[in-house]
């Protein structure tokens, strides 16, 4: 079984329009993150939109980006969904087109037990051409592994690892702790302003959003944090505090964060600013926030700025 580590980022899904893929961005996409020594790719994850989109670009995204790829990183596919067998038929697509994984969140719409929770990724698992790394994501589907699920679900064959988006530190540090010992079971950090804490609790990698904007940042703090060296974590950390500062979070404080990053990604020239529905639009004085203070950033990291693409 593969052992997943390092800075894998959930890749954003460009789009031309909400029911088009951007094919050449995508490709720039990867190009981009590989160029910053990324140690993976999370495709059709929470920040690359996956349960909002068609299943044809969802399937189309997997394609052009295993292609892209060309087996110079692992490629996980998340096949989050409220049909177990749309997650199979998109696991075993995943698997034709030489993915090494698949990621799955608990189904959601409806409410159901951590019993019942189990028992799915227990099928998930048996039936799937690849491994399975568990994703915890209370906040977009209504349930929080308990500990107890994830450890039971550890012993299965074919499940790797947990993802854990909660933001609940406590928790994962439990998760590591539990699994400091088990070689074949890997534990990622989601919310990335927390990665110095996670290494510091024994995390094998983080899964970074921001990671889509600036590669770099996310693996030289990774890095930073696995040799305990607390200046250039501190120096890191102020890039990724200006990230949320100035990209995610509008003037009264509020997040939208994926219409934000994908704009900092066209003003880098990356692809455009499309987003799926329902997720809201930025504000005007957002978008003047992001396009302002973006070169702040970018010069705080240490990247030059970009000609932007059109917008979309």
């Amino acid at each position: 079984m593969p052992r997943f580590s390092g800075i894998i980022p959930p890749v954003v899904t460009p789009l031309t329009r909400p029911d088009q893929l951007d094919v050449d961005a995508a490709r720039r996409i990867v190009e981009h993150l590989l160029t910053g020594g990324v140690n993976g790719l999370f495709v059709l994850g929470t920040t690359g939109e996956g349960p909002s989109l068609t299943y044809q670009i969802r399937y189309e995204m997997v394609e052009v980006v295993c292609e892209a790829a060309a087996s110079r990183v692992s490629v996980l596919v998340g096949v989050t969904d409220t049909s177990l067998a749309e997650s199979l038929h998109l696991a075993e697509h995943a698997a034709a087109n030489g993915a090494a994984a698949i990621v799955a969140a608990a189904p959601y719409y409806f409410a159901t037990s951590q019993n019942a929770v189990a028992d799915w990724f227990r099928q998930l698992a048996d039936s799937s051409p690849l491994p399975l790394v568990l994703y915890n994501m209370p906040g977009c589907v209504g349930i929080h592994l308990a500990l107890d699920t994830v450890t039971e679900l550890s012993a299965h064959p074919n499940i790797v690892g947990v993802k854990d988006s909660s933001g609940e530190l406590d928790y994962f540090q439990h998760l590591c702790a539990a699994f400091c010992d088990d070689s074949d079971f890997a534990v990622f950090m989601g919310p990335e302003e927390l990665i110095p804490q996670a290494v510091a609790a024994g995390a094998d990698g983080g899964v970074c959003g921001g990671g889509n904007l600036l590669p770099r940042t996310y693996v030289d703090l990774f890095a930073a944090s696995k040799r305990a060296d607390e200046s250039e974590i501190r120096r890191l950390s102020n890039v990724v505090e200006q990230v949320f500062e100035h990209v995610y979070r509008d003037p009264s404080g509020e997040m939208n964060l994926i219409p934000a990053l994908k704009l900092a990604m066209r003003l880098r020239g990356i692809c455009t600013g499309c987003t799926a529905p329902p997720l809201p639009p930025l504000t005007p004085e957002h978008t003047t926030q992001i396009t302002v203070n973006l070169a702040k950033v970018l010069n705080a990291a240490g990247v030059e700025s970009a000609a932007s693409v059109p917008a979309s």
